[in-house]
């Protein structure tokens, strides 16, 4: 990589960015700056990705690489601060919320960000960024924490157990949502989270978080009035607990939840049974 040097334009944009206190910076603003065709804009902002000031999070937007990092340009190292501009709105979700929370302390170098707005996969350095595509219809259950000096989004801790249950996949699978369900327990509000379910609109996600909240740490039984308003209707489908796709559709039938049993104990429970 180049040295960091700066040439006069170039300085004028880095310099504005970092006296304003900004952070991110569009291809708009840029040609704006300098005052030249979108063209010429196209060709500062390549200048300063490659010499390591900016950094491309999403089309058109860039991640300012301040001087305080030096003049070797280190990358940037907390995934928070570069996660949260990726997009607008988000919120760290699935198995990154579940570590916040205090719930999942296995989580990795993926962070997953969920949005109505399409991120893909990008990667910053050692740490990889998931975007999850939800409807903005489905975007709500999200608080603020304060991560490594910095105010980000998360989802709150019943969101993040809707959420993981409906998607294992991204939570360590089922065992990981044995694991997170089983911590979260004592601290779960059950109203809410019935309200999360209602508005999620989703059956089947509420009969197998149904299910899952009477297997899992058993001792910690939800309010009766949650059960009564969950449990399933005898005219209902019955549907697999895990991912047919991972789990095929065989197992014992449970008759309260109309739940397929399609994951092993050994599995469900594979971080010890917590009573």
């Amino acid at each position: 990589m180049e040295a960091r040097s700066l040439s006069r334009a170039e300085a004028k944009i880095i310099l504005s960015l970092e006296a304003q206190g900004r952070e991110l910076i569009t291809l708009d603003e840029i040609t704006g700056a300098a005052g030249a065709s979108r063209g010429y804009g196209r060709k500062l902002a390549f200048g300063l990705v490659r010499k390591g000031w900016l950094e491309r999070t999403r089309r058109g937007v860039y991640l300012l690489n301040p001087s305080r990092h030096g003049p070797d340009a280190i990358p940037d190292t907390d995934p928070f601060r570069v996660g949260s501009l990726l997009a607008d709105p988000y919120y760290f979700g699935f198995a990154t919320a579940a570590e916040v929370h205090g719930v999942f302390p296995q989580a990795g170098r993926v962070y997953y960000i969920v949005s109505p707005v399409r991120i893909g996969t990008r990667r910053f350095g050692t740490s990889r960024f998931r975007g999850v595509l939800l409807p903005r219809a489905r975007f709500f259950g999200t608080e603020t924490r304060e991560r490594r000096g910095r105010t980000i989004v998360v989802s709150d801790l019943e969101r993040t157990i809707l959420d993981v249950v409906n998607r294992p996949s991204l939570a360590g699978g089922m065992s990981g949502v044995g694991q997170i369900l089983s911590l979260s327990k004592p601290r779960i509000d059950w109203s809410r989270l019935a309200e999360y379910l209602e508005r999620y609109g989703n059956r089947s996600l509420t009969r197998r978080l149904g299910y899952l909240a009477d297997r899992v740490r058993p001792s910690l039984r939800p309010p009766g009035s949650w059960a009564r308003a969950t449990r399933a209707s005898p005219t209902e489908p019955f549907v697999p607990l895990g991912p047919p796709s991972r789990y095929g559709r065989r197992g014992p039938h449970d008759e309260r939840w109309r739940i397929i049993a399609n994951v092993a104990d050994a599995e469900l429970f594979a971080e010890g049974r917590i009573p």
